[in-house]
């Protein structure tokens, strides 16, 4: 047989595959970038999700603004909606309502880990009880989902909280989708899909990861992110401490989905979203040239090493 095989599956079709989970990647953007989505707009694919973070002490409205101009640059903004910084419905409704005349129907509501001292909402779910995504005409919005536990809330909590989204979906007027949070072991990822799918959660899943970073950023970020334990777990793989200045890339952790996704044909793990701990311009050509197909498969096939530019 001339085709090398990795575990029983061809180079070819995993290179398809790892493909295929690049494929129409989304990506986030904060206001730190905002002298720069020209840039950003140029290197990413027409029509790229990008989604616009609403990180502390950064208003909403400005939120709102730069999720527009990042509408205006030809790609889909999603821009990140904190329930518990929302001092009130009138501000949800003026900022959905300006979305919407600007052409943004898409959103990611998420709980957040601090709440504002007079916040209106207590949990994502009733801010996506109120009506107003459907009172606007969202097309679609995501959820958080937390394959590694949630430090913020804790791991019952976040998963009752799933399970309540879940159940809301199936009578919204629009679409509703998992957005994980980002983490280092894809071995969690696929066990929660399977723990999850065994509850009657059906809703598709998009893989938050980091995109390429040095270990010391992703280490730093990790547990500003309350996803410690996995960083921990990256430190003990690499091992040497002299390598924290050296780029992580994620590409064990799509290959991983890459095989799950050919194992599992009924998989919901539809594809990656990159928190760009290293640079959005820096993870965009990354991932763009893996999308072009300049890559060799790593040795059995746990991850790849991409062209360099």
């Amino acid at each position: 047989m001339s085709q090398s095989h990795v575990a029983g599956i061809s180079q070819d079709r995993l290179r398809e595959s790892i493909v295929s989970v690049l494929d129409g990647y989304s990506i986030e953007v904060t206001p730190h970038d905002e002298s720069r989505l020209q840039t950003v707009a140029d290197v990413l694919p027409a029509g790229t999700e990008v989604f616009v973070a609403h990180p502390p002490g950064i208003s909403l409205d400005r939120t709102v603004e730069l999720a527009c101009r990042v509408h205006e640059l030809g790609l889909t903004a999603i821009p990140h909606i904190i329930s518990r910084k929302l001092e009130s419905r009138d501000q949800l409704d003026g900022a959905l309502d300006g979305l919407s005349a600007n052409g943004i129907d898409r959103a990611l509501v998420v709980g957040g880990d601090t709440a504002a001292p007079n916040a209106a909402f207590d949990s994502s779910l009733e801010v996506l009880q109120t009506g107003l995504f459907g009172k606007y005409g969202f097309r679609e919005v995501g959820i958080a989902g937390h394959p590694e536990g949630s430090d913020a809330i804790g791991d019952e909590r976040a998963s009752q909280a799933l399970r309540d989204k879940a159940a809301f979906a199936r009578e919204a007027d629009f679409a509703v989708r998992i957005v994980t949070q980002f983490g280092f072991d894809p071995e969690a990822v696929t066990a929660w899909e399977a723990s999850t799918s065994a509850e009657g959660i059906d809703l598709p899943v998009r893989v938050g990861m980091a995109g390429p970073a040095s270990l010391r950023h992703l280490i730093r970020f990790a547990a500003l992110c309350g996803v410690g334990a996995s960083a921990r777990m990256l430190m003990t793989r690499t091992g040497d401490t002299t390598k924290l200045l050296r780029t992580r890339a994620p590409d064990d952790q799509i290959a991983h989905i890459a095989r799950h996704r050919l194992d599992e044909p009924s998989s919901r793990l539809g594809g990656v979203h990159f928190f760009a701990f290293g640079g959005v311009v820096k993870t965009a050509k990354w991932a763009n040239t893996v999308l072009d197909g300049r890559f060799e498969l790593n040795h059995g096939g746990s991850g790849f090493t991409v062209a360099r530019s």
